[in-house]
């Protein structure tokens, strides 16, 4: 056969084996799946187990999450159903975030002017609540996975309070 050249295919005559790299890297690839399977079987590796421990700790920050909501202002919890206190949270949370967009004075910059008697999205408590928990499309992010339920209801005050 290896005087035979069909179509231009020249054939070996080495006894067909392969490169000796394939080789290494097929039995490397075996190896691993060995040990691999062996390590997860053997070792008492359980998914359960990993979904029972996210499950708990899931069930621990709703229950912190809970205790954290029946003890706020807005429940009328510890005494501190203050407007006051709303008002100087939101202008501390206010100042950390969104002076960089806002400005100090909350009059705009790269974001808009946020003193005007009417907004882009509305002026209600629930609009803003949704622009600065959800965010809005052209540049403003949502603040509502890094701030509480207090520290937004805050900010809202603090809000609306500018005119």
């Amino acid at each position: 056969m290896a005087d035979h050249d069909f179509d231009g295919i020249k054939y070996r005559d080495d006894g067909n084996r392969s490169p000796l790299i394939f080789r290494i890297l097929y039995g490397c690839l075996a190896l691993w799946g060995v040990l691999f399977m062996g390590y997860y079987l053997l070792s008492g590796w359980s998914s359960e187990k990993e979904f029972a421990e996210k499950q708990k700790v899931a069930t621990a920050g709703a229950a912190a999450f809970e205790s954290k909501e029946q003890n706020s202002p807005s429940k009328g919890g510890e005494g501190k159903n203050d407007p006051a206190a709303y008002l100087a949270s939101g202008k501390k949370i206010f100042s950390e975030r969104c002076v960089a967009c806002h400005g100090a004075d909350a009059r705009g910059g790269i974001g808009p002017d946020l003193t005007k008697a009417e907004l882009k999205y509305g002026r209600s408590e629930a609009a803003i609540l949704e622009s600065v928990s959800s965010g809005r499309p052209g540049g403003m992010p949502g603040f509502g996975k890094e701030l509480g339920h207090e520290q937004l209801e805050g900010v809202v005050t603090y809000l609306l309070s500018l005119k």
